[in-house]
């Protein structure tokens, strides 16, 4: 079977002058390119959890008391089952085996 041929896109950034001095006296030049990719990567997913966090915050807000009030039940409902399956979780090994009785 053949590989699959990645696909890779360039992207050029500017970082500020004083953090790439940093970095080249820090980061080994072998890593220093995974390093920065690596971080770049962490404050975009940081970026996509603060506008998810927003959308949520907005649905939310604008929901009406009544849907507020079964979703607090249907939480009160699934944690008796929650609390049944941890209790479950904890009788067994951290190995995946049941403790002997």
């Amino acid at each position: 079977m053949p590989a699959t041929r990645r696909q890779y896109e360039v992207v050029s950034v500017s970082l500020p002058r004083e953090l790439v001095r940093r970095a080249n006296a820090v980061i080994p030049k072998a890593r220093r390119s995974r390093v920065i990719t690596h971080m770049l990567t962490s404050f975009l997913g940081s970026i996509e959890r603060k506008q998810m966090e927003r959308a949520y915050e907005t649905y939310y807000s604008q929901r009406s008391g009544r849907d507020a009030k079964e979703e607090r039940d249907l939480l009160a409902d699934w944690k008796l089952a929650d609390d049944e399956a941890w209790a479950i979780l904890e009788k067994d090994d951290p190995n995946g085996r049941r403790k002997a009785r």
